[in-house]
């Protein structure tokens, strides 16, 4: 797959969703002293974070012209 993004765009969007995480797992921290469950829970925060990224970055190759998403068969580059 080839991804043509804006780097403007790209930048955006990845400070967007790291300060987002961040701050998602820094209140961890303030809720739990449980160090396991800290680590359990950003752990999962971490996995939803790049999952939600990845959706994103689909999502709005779907809907503007800043981004293109094209699939590469396999076969093609060999």
């Amino acid at each position: 797959m080839n991804i043509n993004i804006d780097e403007n765009l790209l930048k955006n969007i990845f400070n967007s969703e790291v300060n987002k995480t961040v701050g998602k797992c820094m209140k961890r921290f303030e809720l739990s002293e449980n160090k396991e469950e800290i680590k359990r829970q950003t752990k999962e925060i971490l996995y939803e974070s790049y999952r939600d990224l990845r959706d994103l970055i689909i999502h709005c190759s779907n809907a503007k012209e800043s981004i293109h998403l094209t699939l590469q068969n396999k076969k093609s580059e060999e």
